[in-house]
């Protein structure tokens, strides 16, 4: 099993990672993470096929909604590679993240309890 998330990101001159969708696709993406709708496996299988797309404030919402939806009871989430996958993304791209998503980012793990020593 390889990450999708795990190749190097190339750096355009503005500093965002060039593989990112644009803004309106971002938005779309926010917004099925954060709907009603949301579940756990929908969350992360869209990091999955997507998560090298996103901007840092969807990583940041893919972390923050996972350990939310999942409650405190989820150490099912340990298991799950995707989780893991998206700790890496996120401590890849910890510079990029603004204040509040850093601390969704912290607050997620923390309440997964998934390693992401950086963050």
């Amino acid at each position: 099993f390889e990450p999708r998330f795990s190749r190097p990101c190339k750096q355009s001159s503005s500093g965002n990672n060039i593989n990112e969708a644009s803004r309106g696709q971002q938005i779309t993406w926010s917004k099925q993470m954060t709907s009603r709708n949301a579940t756990v496996d929908s969350v992360l299988s869209l990091f999955h096929h997507q998560g090298h797309r996103f901007e840092p404030r969807n990583l940041a919402t893919a972390a923050h909604r996972v350990a939310k939806i999942g409650g405190k009871n989820n150490s099912y989430l340990q298991e799950d590679r995707r989780i893991l996958s998206l700790a890496t993304a996120c401590r890849e791209r910890v510079k990029d993240f603004e204040a509040q998503g850093l601390a969704n980012v912290a607050w997620a793990f923390a309440t997964a309890s998934v390693e992401a020593p950086v963050l």
